[in-house]
């Protein structure tokens, strides 16, 4: 279960990043007038959504196939 809950935790972030990403190119795309770079970041904000959102239930898999381990401090 360890393996499942770190590598939910790692799809999360990632999907953070990639939203901050998104982000960022939107902004940089309205800034310059680039449509096209503009699109790009709000797909990659889409995905880095839909991306977070896996992690996150992957976790919660994770910790209902194994609730002690959920418990556990660094």
């Amino acid at each position: 279960m360890d393996k499942l809950r770190k590598e939910a935790t790692e799809q999360e972030l990632k999907g953070i990043g990639q939203q901050i990403k998104g982000k960022i190119q939107e902004g940089a795309g309205k800034l310059t007038g680039n449509e096209d770079l503009e699109a790009d970041g709000d797909l990659n904000q889409a995905g880095g959504k839909v991306r977070e959102k896996l992690g996150e239930a992957g976790r919660k898999v994770a910790d209902a196939l194994d609730p002690d381990e959920s418990d556990r401090k660094p």
